[in-house]
């Protein structure tokens, strides 16, 4: 088992062991049918796939006491997409049923969750929290967007290690003629937060991410340079050392 930090890596989540924490990155639910309304064809494939990594992923968790969600849960900034309700309620039994008893799950607000509440508002849903950020003993999690790294508490003395979405690292490689990417975890000290870093990758399996070696910087401010890359391949999970290094 792969671990970065304290956390182990379970497919495309994380998991800290000793609290029993899962996690997970962007999901951007009701993505195919934003991109259906716009003239492109895709098979909604999206939420049955995310359903049987979650089954796997709690299959090797067992019941878990949080489920934190690093932001974008649904993907339409103008509002609610029928598919959005249907995806999110389909997500969050998955993950009620494997809560233990008194366990909750945490929404981190993301850039495309400005129109969350009517969704939580249909359901009474008392296990969810939604936030702008989450500590939890000396980790600070939060969505990443340009905003996050304005928030005070960002720059308290008692984090050591910040964990954050937004990016959907990936890494793009080339083998023989072809060239494959591959969604991957990202994990440094940051010299202008002076904080350790894990970035994780996006959870929803139609778009593999944005390829890290084609950008150095975070929001224009965070240099990821030196961080280290663990890719996802099927099974395995591939340490590939430092980003500088893979582009030389």
């Amino acid at each position: 088992m792969t671990k970065i930090e304290r956390f182990e890596i379970f497919d495309r989540a994380l998991f800290w062991k000793e609290k029993k924490i899962l996690i997970v990155g962007d999901m951007h639910l009701g993505y195919e049918e934003y991109l259906n309304e716009r003239g492109w064809s895709f098979p909604r494939t999206q939420l049955e796939t995310s359903l049987e990594i979650f089954e796997n992923i709690f299959r090797e968790t067992g019941k878990v006491k949080k489920i934190i969600f690093l932001g974008d849960m649904k993907h339409y900034f103008a509002g609610v997409l029928k598919q959005e309700f249907r995806e999110f309620y389909s997500v969050v039994e998955m993950c009620r049923k494997n809560l233990e008893k008194n366990g909750e799950i945490v929404i981190i607000k993301g850039n495309h969750d400005n129109i969350l509440e009517p969704i939580l508002a249909r359901e009474n849903f008392d296990f969810i929290r939604l936030v702008d950020s989450i500590i939890v003993g000396d980790v600070l999690f939060i969505h990443g967007a340009k905003k996050d790294f304005v928030k005070l508490e960002i720059f308290d003395s008692k984090i050591k290690l910040v964990v954050i979405g937004h990016f959907h690292p990936a890494i793009a490689i080339e083998r023989d003629t072809k060239k494959e990417k591959y969604k991957c975890f990202l994990f440094g000290k940051s010299k202008e937060l002076k904080k350790n870093m894990i970035i994780v990758p996006s959870f929803f399996p139609l778009v593999e991410g944005t390829d890290i070696l084609h950008r150095s910087l975070l929001e224009d401010r965070i240099d990821i340079s030196r961080f280290k890359v663990f890719i996802l391949s099927g099974e395995e999970t591939l340490d590939f050392g430092q980003i500088n290094k893979l582009k030389r």
